[in-house]
């Protein structure tokens, strides 16, 4: 194979090859998770000149996107041995024994797949960014093979996160899982992380050279998220008046405390009846969730809307006095970038938050958003209380979130600090 010339020189535009075997929370229809920053690191890096082409494992396919803003003109990537009619009969039936006598799930055939197409479609790249998963070694393998300068985003834990959630791997399953893991971590030329305790955790845990790790937290389109929407028409839309209102927005997940905002609310509208509380979003913890609302017999002062589209949301959060991200006390170190913190920050709102991971490296205590002890009710009652009360200060709070998100935490900012990364990668390799 010849030596594909890279483009080193600074402001050069670069042939970006963008990697998503494991496509769990992955979902370009929606605007939710981890789909958010892959969609803006696509979209900035268009913006910024740059040829990028996304690989993304659909079913027993995978799918090549030259836009993201046309994801439905996906492109069918070629394949090789996975692409015949012996090896899909083949995979159909240890599929289906699989199922039949309750086996794990390894993603073999998965990780064959999408090692045939990035090796076919990313020949003649600068360079190929993954978006980390389980079982997701395939395009670390490609591009051992095509010597191709390999970066990757590790966004979470998701061998903790399944943990959390109550789908534990175990034994060799989760052996194989890790083995992977440990795969790409040591093929990466730098490994993106979002929070310092990520960081901490890949080179305490996974062994990682700290060296190749960069911290790079998310980021927030702050021309959508700003707080010029009309508050009454907002309230108006949704049968509100002037009362209190505290809002929440988010995947509803067990590590996110929603039932303990649900709690903390009730003990606030001891002391203020009309209070009302928003919950925007959905997940697998609605259901523990509805189950609380109707322990602290607060249903009729609730409100859930359900996912609503990205572009929605800043007009919801005008209807809403104090943002809160209710974070309980973890077994692990918070570790991921919470979106809807700078969502908050930049739609200029109040926030309470846990003195949760990232959370104190963004927010400075009464200055620019308020911290409560993790899982402390009692204090997140105390400080939410504060803030409905005090419009002056909410409006001050809200007023500095807004102006840090603006100076610090911008998509564009992100994309600047993630092309610096790439032009370190391609010199290394150029040398």
């Amino acid at each position: 194979m010849g030596v594909v010339k890279r483009s080193t020189e600074k402001g050069g535009k670069l042939r970006i090859a963008y990697a998503i075997q494991n496509v769990g929370g992955i979902d370009f229809r929606q605007d939710i998770g981890d789909t958010v920053p892959v969609k803006y690191t696509l979209r900035g890096l268009k913006k910024a000149g740059h040829s990028v082409t996304c690989l993304m494992l659909t079913g027993r396919s995978v799918s090549g996107i030259e836009d993201i803003s046309k994801y439905t003109e996906a492109w069918k990537a070629p394949l090789g041995i996975s692409g015949t009619s012996s090896f899909r009969a083949f995979e159909s039936g240890a599929r289906w024994l699989q199922r039949r006598l309750k086996l794990p799930y390894f993603a073999f055939f998965d990780l064959f797949r999408f090692y045939e197409a990035c090796c076919r479609v990313f020949t003649g790249y600068d360079l190929c960014h993954e978006h980390n998963g389980l079982f997701s070694a395939g395009a670390a393998l490609a591009c051992t093979r095509l010597g191709l300068p390999y970066v990757l985003t590790v966004s979470a834990e998701p061998l903790f996160e399944r943990e959390l959630g109550g789908r534990p791997l175990k034994g060799f399953h989760k052996m194989v899982a890790a083995w992977e893991a440990r795969y790409t971590y040591r093929q990466a030329d730098k490994i993106l992380c979002v929070s310092e305790p990520a960081r901490r955790n890949l080179a305490e845990h996974w062994q990682v050279d700290p060296e190749k790790i960069v911290v790079m937290p998310n980021g927030v389109d702050c021309d959508l998220f700003h707080p010029d929407h009309d508050p009454e028409a907002a309230r108006r839309a949704r049968g509100l008046a002037d009362e209190p209102t505290i809002g929440f927005v988010g995947g509803f997940q067990h590590w996110h405390g929603i039932e303990l905002l649900v709690e903390s609310f009730s003990a606030v509208r001891e002391k203020i009846p009309e209070a009302r509380l928003i919950l925007v979003g959905d997940g697998r913890a609605r259901e523990s969730i509805e189950k609380k609302i109707e322990e602290c017999g607060v249903r009729s002062a609730v409100m859930i809307t359900g996912i609503v589209p990205q572009k929605d949301v800043p007009g919801i959060l005008a209807a809403i006095d104090v943002a809160v991200l209710p974070y309980p006390e973890l077994p692990m170190e918070l570790w991921f970038s919470p979106l809807k913190l700078y969502e908050y920050m930049a739609a200029g709102k109040a926030i309470v938050a846990s003195a949760s991971g990232q959370i104190t490296q963004v927010i400075e205590d009464g200055v620019d958003g308020i911290l409560v002890p993790p899982g402390s009710i009692p204090f997140l009652t105390e400080r939410l209380l504060e803030l409905l009360r005090d419009a002056k200060l909410r409006l001050e709070l809200g007023r500095r979130a807004r102006q840090k998100a603006i100076e610090q935490h911008s998509w564009d900012n992100y994309i600047r600090k993630l092309e610096t990364v790439y032009r370190g990668v391609l010199e290394r390799h150029s040398r």
